[in-house]
């Protein structure tokens, strides 16, 4: 394992390989999944600006859920 890599990051980076797999192969059996659960988690992440305790880690959460689905979306239509 590379010095400036820890454990906990390579674990983080598999699990969300297999994530990204996961999902690509259920978007091709059942189309728009992917885009349903965008909407779902969109419309959670504007909701939860309502909330003034949810800062930055809440966003910062809901924005790589929101980035990672973006690049699930695209290798499922590649």
């Amino acid at each position: 394992m590379p010095d400036d890599v820890s454990e906990a990051t390579i674990k983080a980076q598999a699990y969300s390989y297999i994530m990204l797999c996961l999902l690509q192969r259920l978007e091709r059996r059942e189309p728009g999944l992917i885009n349903d659960l965008l909407d779902g988690i969109k419309a959670d992440y504007e909701a939860s600006k309502t909330h003034a305790r949810n800062g930055p880690p809440v966003s910062l959460i809901f924005e790589e859920a929101i980035s990672f689905l973006a690049r699930a979306k695209q290798g499922a239509e590649s």
